[in-house]
């Protein structure tokens, strides 16, 4: 018993020394390893900057910050003409719902000079033309549909669109059933069931070609899925006109019929 107490003191004393040279080795080794590193770290430091200088071209990326900043300053041109030319169309809109055709006509040259003055921009950065550029050429087809089909009757082409691409022509063309179904509305509450009738034909035959194409998902799908609802709606009115004056007729005929008895000898 004695000896394995004797034992036991003697390993607690060599751990305790074993512990205390090796928190004094790491000290060294912590400290031989810092002043190691303060004199290579410069030295590191300048063959990594050697390095990124001889494999960057510093001239090839100031090109392209140059490009960026020219890209961004043009994009905020094209944003402002863009939102001239929308203007312009809602305008034209406007007057052609209240019979102004002069002022419209007017309003969509303007539109259509401001559309073309950009496309030397859009040549040369083409990514441009989508967002702000493309809507309004939307709407500016939109407007130039409505004034074509109200002078006319029939519905604008492509080639007269310019210059609006055909997706956007395609987009616009939808758009402007929506003001059919505007115009049917106003021209229902005068009786007018005869242009109600064509409004509801034009619709019917866009509806018709739509379906020839396979359209994937996008804003133009998107509109693609109302124009079925305005096709409906402008059915609606035709069949509720058409009944109103069903029935006005059968109210003028009813006068006449008792006009017509009076004075008839009884059986």
């Amino acid at each position: 018993a004695n000896a394995a107490h004797t034992m036991l003191i003697r390993c607690a004393r060599f751990g305790k020394h074993a512990l205390h040279w090796g928190t004094a080795t790491s000290n060294v080794s912590q400290q031989h390893l810092a002043r190691h590193l303060q004199h290579s770290t410069p030295n590191l430091i300048r063959v990594s900057s050697n390095t990124m200088s001889a494999t960057i071209d510093d001239g090839d990326w100031e090109h392209v910050g140059k490009y960026l900043s020219t890209l961004d300053s043009q994009r905020e041109i094209l944003t402002k003409r863009s939102r001239d030319v929308s203007k312009l169309t809602k305008q034209a809109v406007y007057c052609l719902h209240r019979g102004d055709r002069d002022s419209a006509a007017q309003q969509l040259m303007q539109a259509e000079a401001a559309a073309k003055e950009l496309l030397p921009v859009l040549q040369q950065y083409p990514a441009l033309r989508q967002g702000t550029y493309a809507c309004a050429m939307e709407e500016f087809v939109q407007a130039l549909a409505f004034k074509v089909f109200l002078q006319e009757g029939r519905l604008l082409r492509s080639s007269e669109a310019a210059p609006a691409e055909p997706e956007e022509y395609l987009g616009g063309v939808l758009d402007f059933t929506n003001e059919l179904n505007r115009y049917a509305i106003q021209r229902a509450t005068a009786r007018d069931l005869a242009a109600v009738e064509r409004c509801r034909g034009l619709v019917d035959a866009v509806m018709g070609q739509f379906l020839q194409f396979d359209l994937r998902n996008s804003s133009l799908r998107k509109k693609y899925d109302g124009l079925k609802y305005t096709l409906k709606k402008l059915e609606n009115t035709v069949y509720e006109l058409s009944l109103a004056e069903a029935m006005a007729k059968t109210e003028e005929a009813k006068p006449m019929e008792a006009e017509g008895g009076v004075g008839q000898p009884t059986a």
